[in-house]
């Protein structure tokens, strides 16, 4: 199953011409890349993750038409927050936060509109697992491709590797699978491409469920 219906190196390309037409983000490409590739407690919010939301926001952002000069930097940057120490509920907030600090140890020099911009798109990225609400297109684009890592053999991948990251014990696993189910996504190219792949989910962690009925310990 894919949820992008493009051809191997397709969305690659696209991203080498954004990066070569764009010096700034080209800048914040490489940087985060090499910071991300440093981190080594982050086996789910590394620098893979990063790139394949990258991939991501290019088809729901140009679909959406959206500011592409605001969406990539923040579709990169997102998780910034985790290399400041922050967590699973923060690090929306502390990257937002972080994000002047970040560029200018990066000597990365945006507009101070476009890093407010920037900033509000990874303030909200979780959208609606954490309830926020992104306001702009970007920051809702953001949010989508984002999100869109939880439908989808993918989305199982990615969160085995979340629990692994935070040390969640197989319940909390399966609880916050639950709550994938029910996550609604902000642009309507973003509910369409995760419908099938919600489907794909949903299955999987309810024979998971289903599976570890018999070994739960009683209370």
């Amino acid at each position: 199953m894919r949820l992008l219906n493009h051809q191997p190196g397709e969305l690659q390309e696209k991203l080498s011409e954004y990066l070569k037409k764009d010096a700034l983000y080209k800048a914040v490409f490489e940087y985060t890349k090499s910071r991300f590739e440093k981190a080594n407690h982050l086996p789910a919010h590394n620098w893979s993750h990063a790139y394949r939301d990258t991939l991501n926001a290019i088809v729901i952002g140009e679909a959406e038409n959206a500011d592409m000069a605001i969406v990539l930097p923040a579709i990169t940057m997102h998780d910034i927050g985790f290399l400041y120490g922050a967590s699973g509920k923060t690090h929306g907030a502390v990257g937002a936060d972080k994000l002047a600090e970040y560029l200018k140890e990066g000597n990365i020099q945006y507009s101070d509109d476009a890093i407010e911009k920037i900033a509000a798109c990874i303030r909200t990225h979780k959208g609606s697992m954490h309830n926020e609400k992104p306001e702009s297109l970007e920051a809702k684009v953001v949010a989508d491709a984002d999100l869109l890592e939880k439908f989808g053999p993918f989305g199982v991948y990615q969160n085995i590797r979340t629990f692994t990251e935070f040390n969640w014990a197989l319940e909390k696993n399966l609880e916050r699978a639950t709550q994938i189910f029910n996550l609604t996504l902000e642009t309507g190219t973003g509910r369409r491409l995760a419908e099938p792949g919600r489907k794909f989910v949903a299955n999987f962690y309810n024979q998971l469920a289903e599976a570890y009925e018999p070994y739960q310990e009683q209370e």
